[in-house]
């Protein structure tokens, strides 16, 4: 059994998107011969936890857990700090526990190959000063491009970012992101790199036994659900609600036929805007619920929405896998020129849709679709697990 050192600073029971990658690679990657080691961070960071997280009991002995601080919270003067304070992340004061407990690890358990994923910049840091020392291949995923590519509301310290991203792309044995827009992007960036460093290893779904036995309890009414998080810069749903009102004014939806799940929400967020169109008995804001239960409740929606506005347009979420494996109909608020454009039209079951009409005609032949037997295993966690054990494999074999 081969070893991989997989180092993240979100691993169960932290309530993230970004948790399941790491999560089911450790997991599955035993049925590809590779044994995970995982270096991650000490919980009291996790300010949102998810307790029906469970690391598998083959996993479990080998999670090691370093100190870590939010650089926010412990170094702030009177409740405030300065930004410079929490370069390049708030979770720097992980990486100086983190790199002797990775040492310790690596000269005990001589593992092949090191591993390192986002959301944290300190995570490849740490990688790299390990690979540094021990000279071993370095898999560093990225998943998405650095937020300071892509959001011109980010831009502060960008360029100490964008010099650790620098290092790390040239230290690194393969460059791992979700989308191929988003690999290349940097093939783009770093054209002296060999193209092939930049690889792709999209999300996946997971779909717990006792998940996949339940059987879905049908809606009253047709529901739309949105499960995750909104906000103003990157999923804005004023454009849905302005199709929505339209389909209600020309009578194709009312309360008694529709409703437009956000789970989590808060209603007060949106209330002026769904009071002047008149909407506001067509929608519900609900409490957040654990990473089970949403998909228990995917299951049991009408269909599926997603929104995904033009600033993430070489990103695909992670939740959008988790829609796919409830097997029901999802609309993508997307545009056309976007990652997440280009995996729903491989879809039978998903719909684009852009600008305000379009949405709307989008929802009518929502409402009226039926997915019958689709094959989804090509998008399921085990699959995506297979492409990262060939890059594994491959990096310690020094080919590709």
């Amino acid at each position: 059994m081969k070893k991989v050192l997989m180092i993240a600073l979100e691993f169960a029971p932290c309530r993230s998107a970004g948790v399941q990658r790491t999560l089911r690679f450790s997991e599955f990657l035993k049925g590809f011969n590779w044994q995970a080691l995982v270096l991650t961070a000490t919980e009291n960071i996790y300010t949102r936890r998810d307790d029906t997280l469970q690391v598998s009991p083959e996993v479990e002995p080998y999670v090691v857990r370093a100190q870590c601080h939010d650089a926010a919270t412990k170094y702030a003067i009177k409740g405030r700090y300065f930004q410079w304070m929490t370069l390049p992340d708030r979770y720097w004061p992980w990486y100086f526990d983190a790199v002797k407990k990775g040492a310790q690890m690596i000269e005990q358990e001589q593992p092949e190959v090191i591993w390192s994923t986002y959301p944290v910049l300190t995570a490849h840091w740490i990688a790299r000063r390990l690979q540094k020392k021990y000279k071993l291949p370095w898999i560093a995923d990225f998943r998405d491009p650095l937020q300071c590519r892509y959001d011109t509301q980010a831009q502060s310290f960008s360029w100490l970012k964008k010099w650790m991203e620098k290092r790390v792309v040239q230290s690194a044995t393969k460059v791992v992101f979700t989308s191929d827009r988003a690999a290349q992007l940097y093939r783009d960036l770093y054209k002296n790199e060999p193209k092939e460093k930049f690889v792709t290893i999209e999300n996946g779904y997971y779909l717990h036994e006792k998940i996949a036995q339940t059987k879905a309890v049908k809606q009253e009414i047709f529901t739309l659900l949105y499960s995750g998080s909104l906000y103003a810069n990157g999923r804005d749903p004023q454009p849905l609600f302005q199709a929505i009102a339209k389909l209600k004014q020309e009578k194709v939806i009312n309360k008694d036929n529709f409703t437009l799940r956000f789970r989590p929400g808060k209603s007060s967020w949106f209330q002026k805007e769904l009071a002047q169109l008149d909407i506001a008995e067509l929608i519900e804001f609900l409490p957040s619920v654990s990473f089970d239960e949403a998909q228990q409740e995917m299951m049991s929606s009408s269909a599926t929405l997603l929104i995904q506005d033009e600033i993430f347009c070489r990103q695909i979420p992670g939740k959008i896998y988790e829609y796919i494996s409830a097997k029901k109909p999802i609309l993508a608020i997307s545009p056309k020129d976007s990652a997440t454009a280009d995996l729903i039209e491989k879809l039978p079951f998903g719909f684009s849709a852009w600008g305000v009409d379009n949405i709307a005609v989008a929802m009518k032949s929502l409402l009226s679709q039926e997915v019958g037997q689709v094959d989804i295993e090509q998008y399921s966690r085990q699959a995506k697990t297979k492409v990262l054990a060939n890059i594994l494999d491959k990096a310690v074999n020094k080919v590709g």
